[in-house]
């Protein structure tokens, strides 16, 4: 049974990822916005990952935690998952990796011993402000595809979405099901 089709060359790129609406229509993945938002962050991902993860030994998830600390130095694991979309395990695996590497390291807290802040080291700013470096290029290049003002309205659009997909998140898929949708005929009162 074939659910998403990513084969039609006729299909416009900018079209929605359902070919049809009412029941029984199927998702086309090459034209859901959340895929073609991921496509987009993996291709840059990967272009960055070939960089830091030969040079510096590190996985995406360490990457991502990295950068998160150099933001918010003293952070907590626990923070890191909320900040990142990392589960307690990634996190773990990639706060161990930062600290064996030498680009961070973790100081129990005061009060509470299973509190522990992490911070980068000297070693971990120098590779994080080369890596960051890279990533600004990359989204420069990225963004150079649009003019000011399209930049602009995106940032607005991405910042709508952000916050539509906090609330998606909060409330779950069942809400989503469950609620009626465009097509579906209105309760009667």
């Amino acid at each position: 049974m074939q659910l998403f089709s990513n084969q039609n060359p006729d299909r416009p790129e900018h079209e929605t990822g359902q070919e049809k609406a009412g029941p029984g229509a199927t998702l086309q993945l090459e034209g859901w916005l959340p895929y073609r938002l991921f496509r987009i962050s993996t291709r840059v991902a990967d272009v960055l990952n070939a960089f830091y993860g030969p040079k510096f030994g590190l996985s995406r998830s360490a990457w991502r935690t990295m950068a998160i600390i150099a933001n918010r130095p003293g952070v907590s694991a626990k923070e890191i998952c909320q900040a990142g979309g990392l589960d307690q395990f990634a996190v773990s695996r990639a706060v161990k990796q930062l600290v064996e590497l030498g680009f961070a390291q973790r100081q129990a807290g005061r009060s509470d011993r299973r509190y522990a802040a992490i911070e980068l080291s000297e070693t971990g700013w120098t590779a994080f402000t080369e890596i960051s470096d890279l990533a600004k290029r990359l989204e420069t290049e990225l963004v150079s595809s649009v003019s000011p003002d399209e930049l602009e309205v995106l940032n607005g659009i991405l910042a709508k979405l952000d916050d539509a997909s906090a609330g998606i998140l909060a409330r779950g898929w069942r809400s989503v099901r469950d609620a009626p949708g465009p097509q579906d005929p209105k309760p009667e009162t």
